[in-house]
């Protein structure tokens, strides 16, 4: 356990003692737990029937590729062309404003993995020194990123496709048993993959490889460290369930005194009271998941980042084959 020990316990420290990471955080925490949770939740949280997300009727649904679609659009512009331009500069805005919060996502988990890296090698970093870095980073690491979900969905495609058949299908018992197989064989492969790709992240960010190479890099650190991998991602998933009951129980206990107010405004002082301790509520409740999500985010990027150098370094051993080795001797 002393491996795992020590990089959680640093990555803590490089956590809490470089708070301007946090700004970071906020935005590299919208990319999720990372891929090897992200499948798992979906396949077991889901509705059997909604395990695919939206269906291609409901999406057909929307008109997009129907054939009356390009004479709508030449008739509204004959007859309502300003609307048509309102739409198109908003439609624009929203294309701008969305390409610069995956600009800001990006560049901050980069910024979050070369600072940290810094830190542990004993580099004097800043803010600026972060943002630079994401900045000069920002296409390989996007690429890895997009190329993580796109294998994710299409596994998750290819998980639920027995149950879509199902549905049209008397046989529902092999169809749920090649469900279950196909599950319990793709699933590690989302996890390998994830592994893989963090460690690619890492290799372009901190040894400044190129996008193929890294992704070669990656797996050949992962071939020689799977085990490894597999258990680091256990303490950390367990690290965020912990995180996360204690700030459940964080809101629950805030929510008491306020509750109390609330009550006491609502009845003997006045509605405008009851409403603005309404306010003051959620507004601390936002940021009591703001904050908890970026400290998190920062603290596993961190421990993934720790993790990569020293298993570049001086490699390790998983706990579970020290463990069997104990045995033995």
């Amino acid at each position: 356990m002393s491996l795992y020990r020590n990089i959680l316990k640093q990555a803590w420290k490089i956590t809490w003692h470089n708070k301007y990471l946090w700004f970071f955080g906020i935005f590299a925490a919208l990319l999720g737990n990372g891929g090897e949770y992200e499948i798992l939740w979906r396949s077991l949280g889901s509705d059997t029937n909604q395990v695919a997300g939206p269906t291609f009727q409901q999406f057909a649904q929307t008109g997009l590729f129907s054939k009356q679609i390009f004479s709508n659009i030449s008739q509204i512009m004959t007859e309502d062309s300003l609307s048509l331009l309102l739409v198109l500069i908003i439609s624009l805005v929203v294309l701008i404003l969305l390409a610069f919060g995956v600009w800001l996502v990006i560049t901050s988990q980069v910024a979050i993995v070369s600072n940290s890296a810094a830190v542990i090698e004993r580099k004097k970093v800043n803010f600026q020194a972060g943002l630079t870095s994401g900045i000069k980073n920002f296409w390989p690491v996007l690429g890895l990123n997009i190329l993580v979900k796109l294998i994710i969905y299409l596994v998750f495609i290819i998980i639920s496709l027995p149950i879509i058949l199902s549905l049209a299908s008397s046989a529902v018992l092999t169809i749920n048993f090649i469900y279950i197989i196909a599950f319990i064989i793709l699933i590690p492969l989302i996890f390998a993959w994830s592994f893989i790709i963090k460690y690619a992240i890492g290799y372009v960010v901190i040894h400044n490889s190129g996008f193929i190479d890294s992704i070669k890099q990656g797996w050949q650190l992962f071939l020689e460290n799977w085990l490894i991998s597999l258990e680091m991602a256990f303490i950390l998933f367990f690290i965020n369930l912990i995180a996360g009951l204690g700030v459940i129980l964080l809101i629950l206990i805030l929510a008491i005194p306020f509750l109390f107010l609330g009550f006491i405004f609502y009845y003997l002082v006045s509605f405008l009271g009851f409403w603005l301790i309404l306010i003051l509520a959620f507004f601390l409740l936002l940021m009591i998941i703001i904050l908890s999500g970026a400290v998190l985010a920062v603290f596993q990027t961190t421990s993934w980042t720790n993790l990569f150098i020293e298993l570049v370094k001086n490699g390790g051993k998983s706990k579970l084959i020290r463990v069997v080795e104990k045995i033995y001797k």
